[in-house]
């Protein structure tokens, strides 16, 4: 059996039962009493302030004692406030991310992610069609002269030219792949941006291939700027995590991180690493510093 003698802010010191018992014949106590397993829906409720003085064998070794100094009393305090504080809050319509397709695949015009994938085929189509057998012969001849190129005459057109080129078909098809979650995802929470997160984490991974493998030919493919926008899902997490409603914050660190992840971790070290790891950084970077779309806003509780 829990007691909760519920007194005013006079009973703060250690001789805060004397004065209760003095507070309590002035009728100014009241005193609560509940089994020990409800504690913490009592405590969530909001119905044991922290000024209270508690009595319980099991919670407090048969002394009164104050309940903000009881173990987890501030967690199950906060829980219980952030529960009722989500209450009131509009409901959405829909569940998180259950219009995904229709902003990566619209009804009508295109979205930035088609358009990117669009970009990438029409590339390797292009120069296939151009160079038919030759096509891994004049890939790579091409990245070596990009990198002559930038490193006589600082000319960068071959570091985004290249995040649209691949090696080969299976080298274009493993990156679309990936690509194209990685981008509904983005365009969702940071809407038409998500095409400067693509070009710019490139750009990050061009720059840091060339600056420290030290040699060419020049990376061609768009691992970096898909790793760019993987990483700009774990800059959402990271800067918003704690404004998720409960649910969606357990959803975040039981799914949606361990899918981060495991989508990332087991290839950003393969091939060109360099490219993978810069990409991926300055994906992270722009996900802290872009404000999101409304979608992603959407996602969040209030300041």
């Amino acid at each position: 059996m829990v007691r909760v003698r519920i007194v005013g802010r006079e009973a703060r010191s250690e001789q805060g039962g004397a004065r209760a018992r003095a507070a309590e014949r002035g009728g100014q106590a009241r005193e609560l009493r509940f089994a020990e397993r409800d504690w913490e829906a009592h405590v969530a409720a909001g119905d044991v302030p922290p000024e209270a003085l508690v009595f319980s064998l099991q919670l407090t070794g048969g002394l009164w004692r104050p309940a903000r100094e009881l173990p987890l009393y501030d967690f199950f305090r906060r829980s219980g406030e952030e529960e009722r504080r989500e209450a009131t809050l509009p409901r959405r319509r829909f569940p998180a991310f259950a219009d995904l397709p229709r902003i990566a695949v619209p009804r009508r015009g295109l979205s930035v992610t088609e358009l990117l994938v669009g970009a990438n085929l029409l590339v390797a189509v292009a120069l296939v069609i151009a160079w038919r057998g030759n096509y891994t012969t004049r890939i790579w001849d091409v990245a070596w002269s990009f990198h002559q190129l930038l490193l006589r005459d600082r000319n960068p057109v071959g570091l985004v030219a290249t995040i649209f080129m691949h090696a080969d078909l299976r080298h274009l098809g493993a990156n679309l792949l990936a690509l194209l979650p990685a981008s509904a995802f983005v365009e969702y929470l940071y809407g038409r941006r998500v095409g400067w997160v693509y070009l710019l984490g490139g750009l990050a991974g061009g720059v840091a291939s060339y600056a420290f493998k030290g040699h060419g030919p020049m990376s061609v493919g768009a691992s970096g700027a898909v790793y760019a926008l993987y990483g700009a899902c774990g800059g959402y997490l990271l800067r918003h995590l704690g404004r998720f409603p409960r649910w969606e914050r357990w959803r975040a660190r039981r799914i949606y991180i361990p899918l981060l992840l495991f989508a990332t971790l087991p290839s950003i070290l393969h091939a060109d690493w360099r490219a993978h790891v810069a990409g991926f950084l300055g994906g992270v970077i722009l996900g802290l510093v872009l404000a999101p779309h409304a979608r992603g806003r959407d996602l969040l509780l209030p300041d």
